[in-house]
């Protein structure tokens, strides 16, 4: 059965977003390492990685479905940032635009009863919910801590444990 030609380019547009998360989530490690953030540097690799496998998720779905994938066009990417505090908004900035795309597909084939591919929008959904909430966390963290040399030193190292859990939570890629 071929895809539903709105909900197709939904998906294009998903497939692009989430791309762009990625890229984007790149130049904030970036950003991190030459900040001497390892911990930060880490924990945008990891987003990065994730974003790329949601986007090959929905690639996958999509082809499997009848829709031909691409990546539409790709804006230019912010690079620098002022301090932890900008990066992290940034960070939730791009997180909240997920949402809002996958919450309009999810409805869209809620409308038109493309059950399955809602069923399959379902995880992400969820997933998106809980990046929010933890960004959020952190940007509370950050603000109450502060962002000054000395507490950039706890923050990082903060981030490095929270990646040691994540790295125990994955299970390994093959």
């Amino acid at each position: 059965m071929k895809m539903n030609e709105s909900i197709r380019k939904q998906m294009n547009i998903q497939i692009t977003n989430e791309h762009v998360a990625s890229m984007a989530y790149l130049e904030m490690a970036s950003w991190c390492a030459e900040q001497d953030l390892p911990g930060l540097e880490e924990y945008f690799y990891f987003s990065a990685e994730d974003e790329r496998e949601h986007m090959m998720e929905f690639y996958r779905y999509a082809n499997a479905n009848g829709c031909r994938s691409s990546i539409g066009a790709v804006p230019t990417l912010r690079q620098s940032f002022e301090h932890v505090l900008d990066i992290l908004e940034h960070n939730l900035y791009l997180e909240q635009q997920n949402t809002i795309a996958i919450n309009q597909m999810a409805k869209m084939c809620h409308d038109i009863s493309d059950y399955a591919t809602l069923q399959f929008l379902q995880p992400f959904i969820k997933e998106q919910q809980d990046s929010e909430r933890s960004v959020e966390e952190l940007i509370v963290m950050v603000k109450r801590v502060g962002y000054d040399a000395k507490n950039l030193y706890f923050l990082d190292k903060q981030f490095k444990k929270l990646m040691q859990g994540k790295d125990e939570e994955s299970p390994e890629k093959e």
